[in-house]
């Protein structure tokens, strides 16, 4: 069966685009990298080839160029596509971040006083940790006015969902170098922690930064539910 003959719901690129690239099979994610077949063979039997070659899956990190173009209708621009991919895969796998353990406000401070003190507008950082209490990401969510940044929820839990964290911190600056929380403050950050405890998402501390910091955890008895 050639490519063209299959439903486009089952063709690689549509069905990443609908249902993710999560759900395609190994076939079909080197189809992707192969993009076309030949002549009365689809580029998921080209695919299929490649897979026959192998012994398990990791054999693929060292499979050569003359072995791919050694399968008829694989030449070197694919098979260098192909090599191209798993190397791009490999170098993401041995790319080791420094690990920032951020267990106290002191030390979320140390991260955050010299990108947040200088700014003229407030700016909501959340940060997202994992079960160690370890930096996964930090996003750069919302920038207000001099003293008002409008919060939408959605957007802070939907990177916690999709970095899979098991905390978040939330950060924001006050221009003025008071780090004092005002009462919208306050009120915002209990209706985020109502809101993150329905969703199960557990924030963690809320901290504000001026020339120092105020920790919410600490100096309020917000968290003490």
């Amino acid at each position: 069966m050639i490519l063209k003959e299959v439903p486009v719901w089952d063709r690689p690129r549509e069905k990443a685009l609908n249902e993710g690239i999560k759900s395609l099979s190994n076939a079909e994610l080197i189809a992707i990298l192969l993009r076309t077949g030949v002549k009365e063979q689809s580029v998921l039997s080209l695919s299929q080839a490649i897979l026959a070659k192998l012994n398990q899956m990791n054999d693929l990190s060292e499979i050569t160029v003359n072995e791919l173009c050694s399968i008829k209708g694989i030449g070197p621009a694919k098979a260098i596509t192909v090599l191209a991919g798993i190397e791009l895969g490999l170098r993401i796998l041995k790319f080791a971040p420094e690990k920032i353990k951020l267990n106290t406000p002191q030390r979320v401070f140390n991260l955050l006083k010299d990108e947040l003190k200088p700014l003229k507008q407030e700016t909501l950082i959340a940060l997202y940790l994992n079960v160690k209490g370890e930096l996964i990401i930090k996003k750069t969510l919302f920038v207000g006015t001099v003293n008002l940044i409008v919060i939408d929820a959605k957007e802070i839990f939907k990177w916690a969902y999709k970095h899979s964290a098991s905390a978040i911190i939330l950060v924001h600056n006050h221009p003025s170098g008071d780090p004092t929380p005002s009462q919208q403050d306050l009120q915002m950050t209990k209706v985020l922690l109502q809101q993150a405890d329905a969703l199960g998402f557990v924030i963690i501390d809320h901290i504000v930064i001026g020339d120092r910091f105020f920790s919410m955890k600490q100096q309020t008895n917000l968290f003490n539910r």
